[in-house]
């Protein structure tokens, strides 16, 4: 079983289910219906469509059908199942016959109804007994993560005997606060531990030593914070009120999270990328495909050089990528470093109004397409930025635990454009954090209004 496929099971579950319901949906007033049914429904055909997607959606979410898939117990998942199918049966059967009573066959829904029950409970047993025959195999090619505990108390015992949870959450071994010799997954004392954390690839921090002194703890959690590390504490952990934190349970064991990350959740990685392309794909289609042309003839007739300025920036785990936009400044040796600030004499005329009104950003939804931005989330900075902001600038790494976006909660909330001091770059910075800790679709959809408010009003701080 292709190792892709297990590693975005939620996701596949999710479109598999919605392509079910649809299709079968689709096949059943087409050929199991007569004439006179048909001529009944067939004008209220997408409507239907839209109501019975809009339930699944609504009794799947509200049940958790599709948490955790790869990790939890088939039978928990089967008991969800059965109870969103068992929801889903009453809302189809009161929904049909409340509105078709008399014009449709009760066996229609009947047929219906058996289909995709019978398929959407084959395809998970399939998916299951695959799931479990290669489940080890792949937890450790799947998860490329490492992941080390801090300490050692019978909270972390437990975890370092149990060879699925080791192995799911790809546990490394444990680090001792005092000199030891301890046998074991044993990975050295804290000396070993701070060097580990500056030159080694770990992803994952799991506290579980409450003796830790703060001092130590202060540093573990700056180190963490600028190598992109996620930090996890055990319930009990004796810091947890400092800072914002959320609960995650893995395994059937609950750790406290040092950052919520709403996005962490499949399912709303699935909505988040769901909405990206539908957007993309509407600005690319609908306005950058008349519109390119356009701007690219005013740029050539104003000045010498190309129609796009391409410029490497930092992405998620701040991994560079090459960032799209409309080329709006005359060619030049400092663009790769210095921003661009009020009256800045690079900016061409047409440059200036593209800038303004944002149009030199709309290339960046090629960018979204491709899977290296999102339409919403911190705005990708100059590797040189990052370089210089990093080492000056508390938390600053967090930001490139998601994809960077087009727009943004600091953009929308006046901190956009040029940076006159570290104290600018700070209040942006916190906005982003707050926007990863806070995520959700209508928030993303708030954002996307409160940009295209701030354009239609005139930004002064687009320059």
């Amino acid at each position: 079983m292709p190792l892709y496929f297990l590693k975005k099971l939620t996701n596949f579950l999710i479109v598999g289910d919605y392509i079910i319901i649809n299709i079968f949906f689709f096949l059943g007033i087409n050929f199991f219906m007569n004439q006179a049914e048909y001529s009944k429904i067939q004008d209220d055909y997408k409507t239907q469509l839209i109501i019975l997607n809009f339930s699944w959606y609504i009794i799947t979410r509200s049940i958790k059908l599709y948490k955790d898939p790869y990790f939890r117990d088939s039978a928990k998942h089967f008991n969800s199942l059965s109870k969103a199918l068992l929801l889903f049966i009453v809302f189809f059967f009161f929904n049909f016959n409340l509105i078709y009573s008399k014009t449709i066959d009760v066996w229609f829904c009947v047929k219906y109804l058996l289909f995709i029950t019978a398929v959407m409970v084959l395809t998970r047993m399939v998916v299951f007994l695959l799931r479990k025959r290669y489940r080890i195999k792949i937890s450790r090619k799947i998860s490329s993560v490492n992941t080390i505990l801090i300490g050692k108390n019978n909270f972390s015992n437990k975890i370092l005997s149990n060879d699925d949870i080791r192995s799911s959450m790809g546990i490394k071994g444990f680090y001792s606060l005092e000199n030891s010799n301890q046998k074991g997954k044993y990975l050295g004392d804290v000396k070993c531990l701070f060097n580990d954390l500056e030159n080694g690839k770990i992803d994952n921090i799991i506290l579980c030593d409450d003796s830790i002194d703060e001092d130590i703890y202060n540093d573990i959690v700056q180190i963490a914070e600028h190598k992109m590390m996620r930090i996890y504490i055990v319930p009990d952990f004796k810091y947890i009120n400092m800072g914002p934190h959320s609960l995650d349970v893995i395994q059937g064991v609950p750790f406290l999270k040092l950052m919520p990350e709403p996005l962490t959740n499949s399912e709303n990685q699935f909505v988040k990328r769901f909405f990206d392309i539908v957007f993309s794909l509407f600005v690319v289609v609908f306005i950058l495909s008349w519109l390119v042309p356009i701007v690219a003839l005013i740029i050539k007739l104003e000045s010498k050089g190309p129609i796009f300025f391409i410029q490497k920036r930092s992405g998620i785990k701040n991994e560079p990528f090459s960032c799209i936009k409309f080329r709006s400044m005359a060619i030049n040796s400092h663009a790769d470093y210095a921003t661009a600030k009020k009256g800045d004499s690079r900016i061409t005329k047409f440059g200036k109004f593209i800038r303004k009104t944002s149009i030199d950003e709309l290339p960046q939804f090629i960018n979204v397409l491709i899977g290296n931005m999102s339409v919403v989330g911190p705005r990708p900075h100059m590797l040189s930025q990052t370089k210089q902001y990093s080492k000056i600038t508390k938390k600053y790494m967090l930001r490139h635990i998601v994809k960077p976006g087009i727009t943004g909660w600091a953009q929308v909330m006046g901190s956009r454009g040029e940076i006159f001091s570290d104290k600018d770059m700070e209040k942006r910075i916190e906005k982003d954090i707050w926007y990863i800790q806070n995520w959700s679709f209508f928030l993303d959809l708030k954002i996307v209004f409160l940009t295209l408010y701030n354009i239609v009003k005139g930004d002064e701080q687009a320059y």
